[in-house]
């Protein structure tokens, strides 16, 4: 399950394998591989702690050292766990935990124009948004939908994104949420800590 290829500004490659099953199974579960090389090799990275599910690495253009992690939940009996966004700086020695709410994290978009904004969404009715490097977030008021896909700076209105999802529509609205918006989603799914 070869899923995602994400190259550094120096040649190095990233490849993020898809976890095979929501059951937990360590045989199926998902992995990071690097190449610096060209992929004529490539070396097993160590994910973070429980992760069995990327889904996503994004590199910051300034430093390739500083790298972004999403992942999918692995499903549990109660709370769905592993999930989330991670960060590391130092090219994925070491990871942390920048983002819990939501287990079932699938895309990471930076801000073309400003790499220390951040924004993520995933299957559980919310998109969020960070403008530290992912320390702290803050939901996108106004995206309701569930099953999103990907989030899109729009290109001609730096005050604006896009959020695509798996069939449920296209958002596009407010860089930072819409402060007036009419809220059928009041809270998403939370997850135990």
């Amino acid at each position: 399950f070869a899923w995602r290829l994400t190259q550094a500004k120096e040649g190095t490659l990233y490849l993020v394998l898809a976890r095979e099953s929501e059951k937990f199974n360590p045989m199926l579960a998902g992995a990071l591989y690097r190449s610096t090389d060209k992929a004529e090799h490539w070396t097993k990275m160590e994910m973070p702690s429980g992760v069995t599910g990327p889904t996503m690495l994004v590199i910051d253009p300034r430093d390739s050292q500083r790298l972004y992690l999403t992942a999918w939940g692995q499903e549990g009996k109660d709370v769905d766990t592993g999930g989330g966004v991670f960060g590391s700086s130092n090219g994925g020695q070491t990871w942390k935990a920048l983002f819990e709410e939501s287990q079932h994290v699938f895309d990471l978009a930076m801000d073309p124009q400003n790499p220390d904004i951040l924004y993520n969404t995933g299957f559980d009715e919310a998109a969020y948004r960070s403008t530290d490097r992912g320390e702290h977030w803050s939901r996108i008021k106004g995206y309701n939908f569930k099953w999103g896909y990907r989030v899109i700076p729009d290109p001609t209105d730096a005050e604006k994104i896009y959020i695509t999802t798996y069939g449920g529509g296209l958002w596009h609205g407010p860089a930072v949420g819409d402060p007036n918006a009419q809220e059928d989603v009041l809270t998403p799914i939370p997850v135990a800590h």
